[in-house]
């Protein structure tokens, strides 16, 4: 009874961890894509830019660690339906994260694009407006800004290949899980199989030992009657 009452608490424990965790996912994912959002919309200055790319890591490596663990606790599950139930929606979280890996960096390219745009015509509206030595100031500021915009898009490319491998590997490992839940499930199949025989033949092993006992009673009586007739006859 107490390890009845242990088992139920654990498995409480259980759903009540896998309901925070999506949870966690539902919220990172809405932050994510508010903060994408953000980025579509963001007009400047580089700076801002920047701080709204490391927000979206902050909220993209937070959705990765929560799926991850949702991952984990579907593997420990002991019901085959509850595993394959919950790895199935990690396969969904997981389409998720590409789309909002994807949309980051559309997002980034369009944001990118029209800071350089305005950063060419405020370059071309001080040239036909100030002097020679602010203007030189001003393109060398402008071309920092261009080089700080260039290496951001660098780093988020780089990120973006980083996520993506690890998101291959963890659908790789998602497939072959579920080879091996197909490989279990036939090879209880054929187990049942050869039980349902067993009992077939066990059945028919005991009909037959119902069947000798008939035979060996009859015979026994039939050699009673013998003796006895003989006896008479010899007697009278």
């Amino acid at each position: 009874m107490f390890y009845s009452d242990k088992s139920s608490s654990q498995h409480h424990f259980d759903e009540s961890t896998i309901r925070l965790i999506k949870l966690d996912i539902v919220k990172s994912d809405l932050q994510v894509k508010a903060l994408v959002q953000d980025i579509r919309e963001c007009k400047g200055p580089v700076e801002a830019l920047n701080t709204l790319n490391m927000q979206v890591s902050e909220g993209m490596k937070s959705m990765k660690q929560a799926i991850e663990e949702l991952e984990l606790l579907a593997r420990e599950q002991d019901k085959e339906s509850d595993k394959h139930n919950l790895l199935k929606e990690v396969e969904q979280y997981q389409k998720q994260y590409a789309s909002n890996q994807f949309a980051l960096r559309k997002a980034n390219l369009a944001t990118q694009a029209l800071l350089d745009k305005q950063t060419k015509e405020e370059l071309f509206e001080r040239n036909t407006t100030a002097p020679r030595r602010r203007v030189r100031a001003d393109k060398e500021s402008l071309s920092k800004q261009s080089s700080s915009i260039t290496d951001n898009l660098l780093s988020i490319k780089n990120m973006m290949a980083t996520q993506v491998k690890q998101s291959e590997e963890s659908l790789h490992t998602l497939i072959s899980s579920s080879g091996v839940v197909t490989d279990t499930r036939e090879e209880f199949k054929t187990m049942g199989s050869i039980i349902h025989q067993s009992k077939t033949l066990l059945q028919k092993y005991g009909r037959r030992e119902v069947t000798d006992k008939v035979l060996i009673i009859l015979a026994v009586i039939f050699f009673l009657i013998c003796v006895f007739y003989i006896v008479q006859k010899r007697l009278f």
